[in-house]
This record gives structure tokens, C-alpha cells and sequence, in this order.
């Protein structure tokens, strides 16, 4: 912790950036190499021909450097607006290799991102002024650091060292400062105006260690991350830290500044979570009975052991006995594989805190469905973590790689994560049963083969023209750097195979839609071939039937006549008059040439209520008392 507090100190005396915020992006970029941040934001081009030598630097407390009281006079002075006119007494007050009084009348126009602002002003500069004296006048007037100055116009090129003179100088004395394109903090203009639109001032209360912080963050930070900076300033661990500021429900997992509904200018506290431990007299107890004639001040607990700053009891996550052996992170007495996966994740989550892989809730089956047997368009990689509490590698590389936050961020984006625990000989049978049915003997034979000190593993499984297989393996004494190269490495290949099986994907569904509009462009012309057949065949019956029907009686006719009305759906009627002893079967087919066949529609008698269609039809009228007249109605069936 002493060790960045002093790298902090050193790059903000090196660079000149006071903002605490700016500071720890370009450190936090760098991975808090304190040359390869300074060459960032001081580039060669920028740099003296001769740079004369750094004085010593003194390490720095914490408090003076980071530490802001809420007392006005202990806030950095506002960047003063452009002045009208500077007159030859401030240059008296301004760096410069000599004090003499001749000088030079010179205007500077104040450029941002190459776009004039309209904002110039005239200077005097005594006539030995170097143009590195020059950029430190205006650091002080405009507020943009020496190493961010674009400055134009002289008619040669110039260096650091170079003395400003007439003869270096336009015919109109004019010379033009801009900033550099990259630079996100410090911009004149947005200092002057207040433009920050997308910057947070988040004022930070440490009630553990008194102190507070004025920190500036981009509205895309995440919480998360924010959290990781307040452990680098004040040693509290991110899974002891208490918060008091944020919104309710907020989630502050995977929430930015932006989404999380803050002001611009936001108050927190953090304090430090308070555990309970386990009282010296029972921590005691612990000790083998075979040492019972060694002395108890050997198992007293020093101060350093106790000490907060240590947090020795807080990274162990003592809530319970320290006698209790830590559980497993799968039991071995576990009977279902989802079960087992559940307690694999939350127990996992416990051990090594929230910053951890989105481990799959579900059966390794479930996943390969999620994943590598998705279609090539949404498909993605499989990454199976195997653990082993026996390792010695295992808490270094689930701490210092696995639960990274850019471990995590990549392998959310681009894998679904399965877990799965081998500590005990039960569960890395069940696992080996698992991937010989999902994987194949290949890789049963391959995961059979890690001894512990391999252990833990991370298995990347793709499917390349429909088989599974492993694409490539983690072992656990890989660094970070090592396993994000891995994960990158495999990454590119996959996309490779994927681009691939996505254009043949694509070729054969255009295949497939040409094969079906060509299958239903030809069951469509069968219906129609079809239908007009069956029509061809109800006519051919409606005219047979036509003509076996008997002429209609006359009103001359001296036999006893039936005269039948008929009701249509829709309520038209229409009707036709029957010898009385003519057969129902006449009658149908009647009916049947008129359009209504009696096997779809009913010939309904309103009294009795009944279906005439379904009586005997080889009963006369007369015989089922359709005489003299009769109305029937006809209704779909």
C-alpha cells in the first residue's frame, strides 16, 4: 500500500497533474509502472533535447497526497480565466533564465482539438525566455500541463531548450496553443466552462481512517472498479468494505456512475466491516495434544497478527470456530450434479468474494446447449474449472487470475463458465463419467492424467464440424497475463472455425428455403390438382343423381302430393313439391344436388325435433308424416 502512495506521489510530481482521478487512470493503465505511465503522458517529442536531472524525490505520506479536507482553504485553486492583458511585472514572478528587462511582445491564441475558440491574449516574455519556460507561463495561466502543449508558429523548429527570439517569431507574433487530442482531463476549455458533462466528483468519507477524498471518475466507471480504487488508497479489502451513499438497489456488481441515477457531485462513506473473531482462549485450543510441554507463550497472537491493517482474520472469512475445517467446495456426499454446481458457485463466492466468474447454474449438459451446441451465429466457448483444495496453486490462481476483474469481464463476454470441484475421489469420478459421455474417452483420458500440483485447471471446449473437443487447457501455476493470452489465443482460433461454420450455416438455410418453396409450390399445385378432381367427381355425382330424380307433380296431379319448404342457413328459403309416397332417399338427393349433401349438412324436422338424414331412407314421406307440407331446416354438421 506504502509502495503505490510513494508511486503516486512520484507520477504527479514528475507530471504535474494534480487531479487525483486523472493520476490514477493513467497509473491504473499502466499497471502502476511508474516509467511506462510518465512516457504516456510526457512523450518523447515533448521531452528536452538536455533534460537536466530530477532532484531527489521524498517519499510522501499518504495524507499529502491524497488526503482532502472539507476546509476550503485546503481545496486546489480554480483555473483562472484567460486574461485580457499580462502585464511585465507578472513575468518577474514566472520562471525565467534571466531578469532582465527587455522583452518581447507576443499573442497567444488558445486552440482546442484544432477548432479556434475565439480566445487569444497578448504576453510578454523577457528576451532570454526558452520555450520550456514559456510552456510552464502557460501551465499557470491556462492550466494545460507543459507535457499536453501543442505550440505552433514559430518559423523553425524549436526544442524545450530553445531561447525565444525576434527572428523565431511570425511577422504577426501569433503563436497557437493546443492540447493534445488524448488528453481526457485538464482540457482548458472544459475546465473554464464546467463542460465535464460526463465526469463524477464522488467526495469519499473513510470513517475507518478519518480521512477524506475527492476522487473525479468518467460516467462509464463501474462501482466495482471504484471499490478496487478506494482498497488501493485506504487497504480496506472490496469484500470488507461498507458503503453508505449509494441508491437503493442499486447494483453495485455491474452498475456504472452513469446508470447508477447519482449527481454529479455525490457523497459516500466507507467504513470497514467489522468480523467477529474467534477469542484467543479457543484459537488455543487448536494445539496438537502431542505439544502440550511447549510453553503457551508460543501460541500467543503477536500485535502484528492483530493488527487491522493485516486484515489477516478478514481474509480468512472467519464467521465460524477457526477449529472447523473450511468446507468443500462441493461435498463429497452430493447426489445431484445441479446441486452440486449451486454449491460450487456460492461456496466459491465466499471463499474469494464477489469479483468472480458467472459460474453456470445447471448440468454440464445444460451448458454445452448454452454454448458450444448453439447455433455457429450465437455460438460461444465452454470454459470447465476444475478446482482441488489440495493444491497449493489453488488459492493463488483463483485470487491472483481467475477472479481478476478482466479474467472475469472476458470470460463473461465471450464463455459460459462451468465449475466443478475434485477434491474429493466421489465427485472426480462423477466428473470423469460426465466428460466421457459429453467429451469423449480423448478427454476423460486427458482430465484423468492431472496430477494435484497441476491442478486447477480451465478446459476451453469448442465444436469444430460437430464434435466437442478440448481446445485447449489452464493449468493453475499460469499468471494473469499468461491465462488472458491463452483466453485471447483461443479466442481468435475459435472465431476462425466460427466465421467459417456461420457461412456455411447461412449456405445451407438458402438451400433449405430454396428446397421449401419449391416443396410448397408443389404441394399447392397437388391441393389444387386435387381439389379439382374431388369437384370434378361432386359434379359428376350431382348430375348423375339429377338425373334419377323424379319430374315434380303438377297441380293437375290426382295422387296425394307432399309439399316440402326448405330453410337454408343464411335464413333463405326455397321449396319442392313430393309425391307423398316417394322415398326419404329422393328427398336426400334432392338436397344433394341443391348443395347439401346429408354427409355435411342436417335435414332438421321441427316436430318432432329430429334428423330427417339419419332416418331409413327407404321410408316414404307419407310414412314419416311429411304430409301434406312440412318445413325443414338444413344446418352444417
Amino acid at each position: 500500500m506504502a509502495n503505490r502512495d510513494e508511486i503516486l506521489a512520484n507520477f504527479q510530481a514528475c507530471s504535474g497533474i494534480d487531479d487525483v482521478g486523472e493520476a490514477f487512470m493513467h497509473l491504473e493503465a499502466a499497471n502502476w509502472n511508474l516509467l511506462e505511465a510518465l512516457q504516456v503522458v510526457m512523450p518523447q517529442e515533448a521531452t528536452p533535447a538536455t533534460p537536466a536531472p530530477l532532484p531527489p524525490l521524498q517519499p510522501i505520506s499518504q495524507s499529502e497526497v491524497i488526503s482532502v479536507d472539507s476546509s476550503p482553504e485546503m481545496l486546489p485553486p480554480p483555473i483562472p480565466p484567460l486574461p485580457a492583458a499580462v502585464p511585465s511585472t507578472s513575468a518577474a514572478t514566472l520562471p525565467s533564465s534571466s531578469d532582465t528587462a527587455a522583452v518581447m511582445d507576443v499573442n497567444i491564441q488558445v486552440l482546442c482539438g484544432g477548432a479556434s475558440e475565439g480566445s487569444s491574449f497578448p504576453l510578454e516574455l523577457p528576451n532570454s525566455t526558452s520555450v520550456s519556460e514559456l510552456r510552464t507561463m502557460l501551465h499557470q495561466l491556462v492550466g494545460i500541463t507543459p507535457c499536453n502543449q501543442i505550440l505552433e508558429g514559430f518559423k523553425t523548429p524549436v526544442e524545450d531548450s530553445t531561447v525565444i527570439t525576434h527572428a523565431l517569431l511570425p511577422e504577426s507574433r501569433t503563436l497557437t496553443l493546443n492540447a493534445q487530442s488524448s488528453v481526457s482531463f485538464g482540457n482548458y476549455f472544459d475546465r473554464v466552462n464546467g463542460a465535464h458533462s460526463d465526469e463524477y466528483l464522488l467526495l469519499i468519507h473513510d470513517e475507518t481512517n478519518g480521512k477524506n477524498y475527492n476522487l473525479k471518475f468518467p460516467g462509464s466507471r463501474r462501482i466495482r472498479e471504484i471499490k478496487g480504487d478506494i482498497h488501493d488508497l485506504t487497504n480496506i479489502a472490496v469484500r470488507n468494505q461498507q458503503w453508505t451513499g449509494w441508491p437503493p438497489n442499486t447494483d453495485e456488481e455491474n452498475a456504472t456512475l452513469n446508470s447508477s441515477g447519482i449527481s454529479k457531485q455525490h457523497h459516500l462513506t466507507v467504513r470497514k466491516l467489522v468480523r467477529e473473531r474467534t477469542p484467543r482462549a479457543q484459537r488455543k485450543t487448536l494445539v496438537d495434544t502431542e505439544d502440550d510441554n511447549a510453553s503457551g507463550e508460543e501460541f500467543e497472537d503477536t500485535p502484528e497478527l492483530l493488527n487491522d491493517d493485516d486484515d489477516f482474520f478478514g481474509m480468512m472469512d472467519v464467521d465460524v470456530p477457526s477449529s472447523k475445517k473450511p468446507q468443500t467446495l462441493i461435498p463429497a456426499d452430493i447426489e445431484d450434479e445441479v446441486m452440486g454446481v449451486i454449491h460450487f458457485s456460492e461456496e466459491f463466492r465466499n471463499r474469494y468474494g464477489n469479483c468472480v466468474p458467472m459460474f453456470y447454474q445447471g448440468s454440464l449438459e445444460d451448458a454445452l446447449k448454452e454454448s458450444v451446441q448453439l447455433p455457429a451465429k450465437n455460438r460461444k466457448l465452454l470454459a470447465v474449472y476444475l478446482h482441488h483444495d489440495g493444491s497449493v496453486l489453488s488459492n493463488v490462481f483463483c485470487s491472483q487470475a481467475l477472479c481478476q476483474l478482466s479474467t472475469v469481464d472476458y470470460l463473461s463476454a465471450n464463455f459460459v463458465v462451468w465449475g466443478w470441484d475434485l477434491t474429493h475421489e466421489a465427485n472426480k469420478a462423477r466428473l470423469l463419467n460426465l466428460v466421457t459421455t459429453h467429451f469423449g474417452s480423448m478427454a476423460s483420458t486427458t482430465v484423468r492424467t492431472f496430477s494435484v500440483d497441476k491442478l486447477p485447471a480451465l478446459l476451453v471446449i469448442t465444436r469444430t464440424r460437430g464434435t466437442i473437443e478440448v481446445l485447449s487447457v489452464i493449468h493453475g501455476n499460469a499468471v494473469l497475463d499468461e491465462v488472458m493470452t491463452a483466453l485471447l489465443h483461443a479466442m481468435e482460433m475459435f472465431e476462425e472455425q466460427r466465421v467459417t461454420e456461420v457461412q456455411e450455416e447461412e449456405a445451407r438455410e438458402a438451400r433449405e428455403a430454396v428446397k421449401a418453396e419449391q416443396d410448397a409450390a408443389y404441394l399447392e399445385s397437388l391441393a389444387a390438382d386435387r381439389a379439382k378432381q374431388e369437384e370434378a367427381i361432386k359434379q359428376a355425382v350431382r348430375a348423375s343423381l339429377e338425373t334419377d330424380l323424379p319430374d315434380e307433380p303438377g297441380p293437375d296431379c290426382k295422387e296425394p302430393v307432399s309439399t316440402l319448404r326448405f330453410r337454408i342457413p343464411g335464413g333463405e328459403t326455397f321449396h319442392r313439391n313430393f309425391l307423398a309416397n316417394t322415398t326419404l332417399q329422393v328427398l336426400l338427393n334432392f338436397l344433394h344436388v341443391k348443395g347439401y349433401p346429408a354427409d355435411e349438412y342436417k335435414c332438421l324436422q321441427s316436430w318432432p325435433r329430429r334428423d330427417v338424414s339419419s332416418l331409413d331412407t327407404s321410408k316414404t314421406l307419407m310414412d314419416y308424416k311429411l304430409y301434406p307440407q312440412e318445413t325443414l331446416n338444413i344446418e352444417e354438421r
